[in-house]
């Protein structure tokens, strides 16, 4: 399962590339589905070479009409991996593995597949031979293209998950190793991390391979929906909307950040916008305590209680959701003196317990400032890693021909271009902090705050009035009482 989509006209990139005609192996794998049961009469496959496949209507399509339907017999579920000798090695031993669901199906098709005669071997061949889209399997030069980005390590990390996946069962099933060699083993994992669909099958949660609805490619919002159904022992699509004949159908993947589509599909999606706006996309960002902070072991008591300690990595995305929170929790932790650390343990008090998430509401101006300088110095760092600047990445992917429509090099400009959008977001947010944060004068803070609303996203308009009774305290204590008028500046 692949995408190339975005909302603003992406579709056409598929139409950039000549479908090529339905190879044999295809045509075996058409026959092989119908003679068992199969359904999809209004559908059919295309081929646009280099491993990328789509399925398109034949004929109009209705809403809320079954396009596809699988059979049981046809479906690979973690259970018959489970039932294999080595699944049940596997099982016995106990052994710990990053992705159990995923290990059965691969050890199922990885024995299975050895077999000539195997019921499933037509849909064996018309899988992808190499997934050389999928990162791990990229070359140094590709990889190069993601300097600067954490997925590089994110990669690396996967690459070592297979690995000791591998060895862990081939210490408790020596004969593994000549079945299949650690690179088969890579390829099926992507394989299966790429195509398998949680299912509820007769009242049993699992996991399953289901030939030709792996097919779809993605797009959002949804166009499709899929289930088991128990009434047809089958596996179903259902439109959820009018389809004309010589479109090509859609499920989705879900609302993911680009790093997890390119990761375990193999692709980035260049406008990755949900239909509200928003955007998914996410930078990780290291918060840490510095062990030459006077206060660290003191600050270590609020970290140990939300399990980072003496640092977390933060994935913020362009929204004020938890993680932005948590965010803004740790930067005034990490920059706390011995006054705001009083503050916090006040409240930590009154609550029962220490916690990051005691520094939810600033604490005081110098603090804040502080903590915004800190982002800032952060993102900058973070920026300057990139050997590209945004705008380069904005220009290439709009104007460069050489980077084709489906190629790792465009993917990979497509996922660290959401990683500046995001860190270019909060430089600005920080800038913009540290600027009203510094102002004096009630008059000249409403003035800025005016002209916020029309200018500014609106997580940075919330984060600013968040900071009014901060400046309210501060304009208080400096003129005796009074402080800011604030009605028209929240419109």
């Amino acid at each position: 399962m692949v995408s190339y989509e975005t909302k603003d006209g992406d579709r056409t990139k598929f139409d950039k590339v000549e479908a090529a005609r339905s190879l044999d192996r295809f045509d075996v794998f058409h026959d092989w589905l119908i003679r068992n049961g199969s359904k999809f009469p209004k559908l059919e496959l295309k081929d646009y070479g280099n491993e990328v496949r789509g399925c398109h209507t034949v004929q109009c399509v209705g809403d809320d009409e079954i396009i596809i339907e699988i059979p049981l017999k046809c479906l690979i579920t973690v259970e018959m991996g489970q039932d294999t000798d080595i699944g049940r090695q596997i099982l016995s031993s106990n052994i710990e593995l990053d992705a159990p669901k995923h290990i059965f199906l691969m050890i199922f098709m990885l024995l299975d597949r050895r077999n000539p005669h195997s019921f499933f071997k037509p849909y064996y061949d018309i899988l992808p031979p190499t997934l050389s889209n999928m990162p791990i399997f990229w070359s140094k030069k590709e990889l190069a293209y993601l300097e600067g980005s954490y997925i590089l390590t994110q990669i690396e990390e996967r690459n070592v998950a297979i690995e000791t996946d591998y060895r862990a069962i081939c210490s408790i099933v020596p004969e593994f190793s000549e079945l299949c060699t650690l690179n088969d083993f890579k390829w099926a994992r992507m394989c299966v991390c790429s195509r398998n669909f949680g299912l509820m099958i007769n009242g049993l949660r699992t996991a399953a391979l289901v030939p030709y609805a792996d097919m779809l490619n993605h797009y959002r919002p949804r166009e499709t929906k899929w289930q088991f159904d128990n009434v047809l022992q089958g596996f179903t699509i259902v439109s959820m909307q009018g389809i004309a004949a010589g479109m090509q159908v859609y499920d989705s993947y879900g609302q993911k950040c680009n790093h997890r589509f390119l990761l375990n599909y193999g692709f980035s999606v260049e406008n990755n916008m949900e239909p509200d706006g928003f955007c998914p996309n996410e930078v990780p960002l290291l918060l840490q305590l510095q062990q030459s902070d006077p206060l660290y072991e003191f600050k270590c008591s609020y970290f140990r209680r939300d399990a980072c300690l003496p640092s977390k990595r933060i994935r913020v995305c362009l929204a004020e959701n938890e993680n932005y929170h948590m965010l803004l929790c740790l930067l005034r932790i990490v920059v706390a003196d011995q006054d705001d650390m009083n503050v916090l343990t006040s409240v930590s008090g009154e609550r029962g317990g220490r916690s990051i998430r005691d520094a939810q509401i600033a604490i005081n101006v110098d603090n804040e400032l502080r903590a915004m300088r800190l982002l800032l110095s952060i993102t900058r760092e973070y920026l300057s890693q990139y050997p590209h600047t945004l705008q380069e990445d904005v220009d290439r992917l709009a104007n460069d021909v050489s980077l084709q429509p489906f190629s790792n090099e465009r993917h990979a400009i497509i996922q660290v271009k959401g990683e500046k959008e995001v860190l270019h977001f909060l430089q600005d947010f920080s800038e913009t902090a540290i600027n009203l944060l510094q102002i004096r004068s009630s008059r000249e803070l409403y003035q800025e705050m005016k002209g916020l609303q029309e200018r500014k996203h609106q997580v940075l308009c919330s984060y600013v009035r968040s900071l009014l009774p901060l400046k309210n305290e501060e304009y208080g204590d400096a003129r005796g009482g009074g402080g800011l008028y604030t009605g028209d500046a929240q419109k």
